[in-house]
Formats: structure tokens, sequence, C-alpha cells
């Protein structure tokens, strides 16, 4: 069964994942990667909450390990430091890495504190 619950959450989560990185790219046109960043920093804030609220095993599995697990992406967001870091846009590429963990790690704390 936990299987089914980790299924069900990674699917909702790649979804809605990408819906998401769909439509903000579609009005945001400037080099810092915006969509990754908002999906990581709204993924700490609810992994905090989720730990926080310690339902139980099933909700655990669907939620922290399923859903956020493939909503967040942290391989996207190491892709993404390197294109830009190779496009000569080390200001944007260190900026983007700093503000991603600073607000990843605030909103965390800010989740499990809820």
């Amino acid at each position: 069964m936990n299987i089914i619950f980790v299924l069900i959450g990674g699917w909702l989560g790649a979804v809605i994942r990408y819906e998401i990185s769909r439509r903000v790219e579609t009005f945001w046109t400037y080099s810092f990667p915006l969509a990754t960043f908002l999906i990581n920093v709204m993924g700490s804030f609810l992994i905090g909450l989720v730990f926080q609220a310690d339902w139980g095993t099933d909700w655990h599995n669907f939620l922290a390990v399923g859903f956020l697990g493939s909503f967040t992406t942290f391989s996207t967001f190491h892709l993404e430091i390197v294109q830009l870091s190779s496009k000569k846009r080390i200001i944007i590429a260190v900026s983007y890495l700093l503000c991603s963990y600073a607000a990843g790690i605030a909103l965390a704390l800010i989740g499990l504190s809820m």
C-alpha cells in the first residue's frame, strides 16, 4: 500500500510542477529560473508543514515522499546553475544558488514552526 501512496503523490507532484513551470515560463522571460525557484521554495515550506503535522506513515509517503519528492527538483536546480555559468551569467547563477538555499531553509523552518 505504501507504494500506491508514493505513486499517486508522485504523479500529482510531477503534473503540478509541470503546469506551474509551463505557466510561469509564459510570462517570465528573464535568465533567472523563476519557475524552479518558486517550486523548490514552496516545496521547502510544504515539507516543513508535513513533517510538523506528523499525520502518519500513509500521509508521509503520499505528501513528503511522493508529492513533494516529484514536485521539487534538486537536479533541475543544479542543471540550471551549470547552464547559467556556462553562458557566463555568473552573478545570476550565484544569486540563484544563494537565494534558493536561503529561502528554502527559511521556509522549511517556517513550515516546521507552524
